[in-house]
């Protein structure tokens, strides 16, 4: 995006030099093509034809400077254009982690669960690395938790405090013999739109 920025103001500088320069032309008495003899093939005495020579040249030159320079834009902004298209599914795919997609339908006192403070209608956002992306209808969330026994595992939900939804992270720390047959303590369900 910079080089694109750099490029136009380039061309800015260009653009308002070859203005210059075809003022000055005209200061001269005459523009880009109107001749420089006279209507028997003399030079022209009323300018300064090497003067009005040099100014030509410097614009051609510029002109064409100009031409390379919005070819050179022209590749840059494509370039953006196609970097901004391949950065839109990984946008898009961001976006899909962070909305939840299970829902927290009962957690057992003094459990895994419990101790990591989950309740009863929290939202599942994140779940170690399963999210609304991933989650394969809730079948990666027992392979997550069988990986993350022992372990302590981010897991992110939203919940509703005091009339206004939050995104809280919480730490879970999966273990056998807390007391239930489960190793999390809580019961997980898909969630409904």
């Amino acid at each position: 995006m910079e080089k694109a920025q750099a490029l136009l103001k380039q061309k800015d500088a260009l653009e308002n030099e070859i203005q210059q320069l075809e003022f000055d032309l005209r200061g001269h008495g005459v523009d880009r093509t109107e001749s420089l003899v006279d209507h028997e093939g003399y030079p022209r005495a009323d300018i300064d034809i090497v003067a009005v020579r040099q100014l030509r040249q410097a614009l051609n030159c510029r002109q064409n400077d100009l031409r390379a320079l919005m070819d050179d834009v022209a590749s840059q902004l494509v370039s953006l254009h196609q970097s901004t298209k391949a950065d839109a599914p990984a946008g898009l795919a961001s976006a899909a982690r962070q909305q939840p997609f299970a829902r927290v339908s009962i957690v057992t006192p003094n459990s895994p669960a419990s101790e990591a403070g989950l309740l009863v209608g929290d939202k599942i956002v994140c779940y170690g690395s399963v999210n609304a992306s991933n989650h394969d209808n809730l079948k990666t969330l027992s392979a997550e938790t069988i990986g993350n026994i022992n372990k302590p595992m981010l897991v992110t939900v939203q919940r509703v405090v005091d009339g206004k939804p939050q995104t809280v992270d919480l730490t879970l720390r999966l273990r056998h013999g807390w007391g239930g047959e489960s190793l999390l303590g809580c019961h997980i369900l898909p969630l409904v739109s």
